[in-house]
């Protein structure tokens, strides 16, 4: 597997047509509020949507650099179903060339799975708060 890592605006990548591409977009992280207790009293409610509308843009922006039967892997920190669930239900709904795909059997333990999608928290699993999803792009 070769491996190009990218830094730059993730709005506006300018980088080739890839097979893979992992985006850990930027997010509230109320994740880690475990380990960050005080970040609680930072994070304001409309930090939400701010979050969400350019996780939206970097989540449009790297799918159109992933070549046809590629993967893009969306991640967060975050618990919030507007940074995770809504990014992902939006996305797919307007991108009907784009299906959600779950992780190869037995690569992540099935209690992290929830509709295919890999869901961690830390009430239940005792770690940070973590979502990620698998999109495969169909030709």
């Amino acid at each position: 597997m070769n491996l190009l890592p990218f830094v730059g605006d993730a709005r506006n990548p300018a980088i080739r047509p890839v097979d893979a591409v992992l985006i850990d977009v930027p997010c509230t992280g109320t994740g880690t509020f475990r380990r960050h207790p005080d970040a609680r009293w930072r994070i304001k409610v409309s930090d939400i949507a701010v979050m969400s509308a350019l996780q939206k843009l970097i989540l449009r922006a790297a799918a159109k650099v992933v070549r046809p039967d590629g993967l893009l892997i969306y991640s967060t920190c975050s618990l919030e179903p507007e940074e995770n669930d809504a990014q992902i239900d939006s996305f797919l709904s307007d991108n009907l060339n784009w299906i959600l795909e779950p992780p190869p059997e037995g690569s992540v333990p099935p209690e992290l799975l929830d509709g295919g999608r890999l869901r961690v928290l830390p009430h239940r699993h005792g770690t940070d708060g973590a979502f990620a999803a698998r999109l495969r792009r169909v030709s």
